[in-house]
């Protein structure tokens, strides 16, 4: 399954330079870009091939942190790491929500998710969690 989170070093460039040597983006170019970034700026990135920064594709969507070059592998491991403090089987409900939901009309994507809410509400993780929340403690998430 896709996650789609990204860190990137402030010193790291991007590009879908494809036009510059005749060719369209292909593997899903495209398609996923302006899902990702919107029609108009994946517009202007494919038909372009300019590169940019960090910076503007954190402002674009395309990356979630931009940190010092030094700090790229800490900071997606703390990343990672928080990630991993979370109920898998809900992590795992909500990305399949989000991204087929996103691939889907809006009332196709509601229904995805009551789905997937239906599915995690009588898990351990979820009692255990809401537990946790009310006791005011830490939840101990198990994966069931």
């Amino acid at each position: 399954m896709r996650i789609g989170l990204a860190v990137a070093a402030e010193t790291a460039s991007f590009s879908k330079a494809e036009i510059n040597i005749g060719i369209i983006p292909t593997f899903g170019g495209t398609q996923r870009l302006p899902r990702n970034v919107g029609r108009k700026a994946a517009i202007e990135l494919i038909l372009t091939g300019r590169t940019f920064d960090a910076l503007e594709a954190a402002r674009l969507g395309l990356i979630n942190r931009v940190v010092p070059s030094a700090d790229v592998l800490s900071a997606a491991l703390a990343l990672a790491g928080e990630l991993a403090t979370k109920p898998p089987l809900t992590l795992a409900a909500a990305l399949t929500a989000i991204h087929r939901g996103m691939d889907a009309a809006i009332d196709d994507g509601l229904a995805l998710e009551e789905a997937a809410f239906a599915r995690i509400v009588p898990t351990h993780d979820a009692r255990e969690g809401v537990a946790a929340f009310v006791e005011k403690r830490p939840p101990r998430f198990l994966g069931r």
